[in-house]
């Protein structure tokens, strides 16, 4: 091959590495919006798993037969609970929880009302999978949480209870907690029950646990973050999620002891929920209100 061959060679490639870097560049910019919704069938999401209920918030309103509104009580999760129907809407495919000034005209003691959702009585689980697709804003004395609590009548924590995702304030973090008699009561061996893990905040996120006879896991978007495991032998109360059908609660919270005072300014806020999925393993599909 002659030279002047090969200097029209080289300069052909590179002409054509250079086209092929211009048309990859300007692909990527081309799409650059927000990623595609996975479109996996959520049946099949996991091998050994059967999808045995989800609410993929595709309506208008919210389910009846599945959820129902959280009321006002005395906890600091709950201090500011409303019936007011704007708190609660489901549009473009999620059901949004809201945190808001009490509006000018509307009767109420509190300055301030949120927005909540629990299953129980209508959807529960035991020893499944539980995966909440989320995302919420940030704003001081603004707590949205992801948490289940036990079919049950004995008084907390002796049936437990599991937190998927608790976020405060402005934190670039998540907590994942379990609670239970023995933790509460800070009996021995002492046991770590929480974990924090960073989060991209600007995006939705996918939180999940698996509860199984020995051992909490938990994972946010597919990545296992944090285990709590029963002791051997176990200590009294040490385990109890296994026990009981646990129920889901959506909750957006304002206000309380662990996060601070409330910033008036910074609302309204709001929490998003794309969908909630329950799992089994496909040889125990009992206990399940379906």
């Amino acid at each position: 091959m002659s030279a002047t061959t090969k200097r029209l060679l080289f300069a052909t490639l590179v002409l054509f590495f250079s086209l092929g870097g211009i048309v990859s560049v300007a692909a990527q910019e081309e799409y650059n919006g927000p990623k595609q919704r996975n479109t996996t069938n959520p049946r099949r999401l996991y091998k050994g798993w059967e999808m045995v209920w989800a609410d993929e918030f595709d309506g208008t309103e919210v389910d009846a037969s599945s959820w129902r509104r959280c009321h006002r009580y005395g906890s600091p999760w709950n201090r500011h609970m409303s019936m007011l129907d704007s708190l609660v809407r489901v549009r473009n495919g999620v059901v949004e929880l809201w945190g808001i000034n009490t509006p000018e005209g509307y009767q109420d003691s509190l300055k301030f009302l949120t927005g909540g959702l629990e299953s129980r009585h209508k959807r529960n689980i035991r020893n499944g999978r539980i995966d909440v697709r989320a995302r919420y804003d940030c704003a001081q004395g603004f707590w949205p949480a992801i948490w289940m609590m036990p079919e049950s009548e004995k008084p907390w924590p002796n049936a437990g209870e599991v937190d998927i995702m608790e976020h405060l304030n402005f934190d670039d973090y998540i907590y994942q907690t379990v609670h239970s008699y023995h933790i509460e009561g800070g009996h021995s061996p002492k046991t770590q029950h929480d974990h924090k893990e960073k989060v991209d905040l600007t995006q939705f996120n996918v939180y999940s646990v698996e509860i199984n006879e020995e051992v909490v896991t938990y994972y946010i978007n597919g990545r296992k973050t944090f285990t709590y495991k029963r002791l051997n032998p176990e200590p009294k109360d040490q385990y109890p999620f296994d026990d009981y059908d646990y129920y889901m609660i959506l909750s957006a919270q304002l206000g309380g002891h662990w996060i601070g005072p409330i910033e008036a300014e910074q609302l309204p806020v709001k929490m998003e929920v794309d969908y909630v999925r329950f799992y089994l393993p496909k040889q125990n599909k009992k206990s399940n209100k379906q």
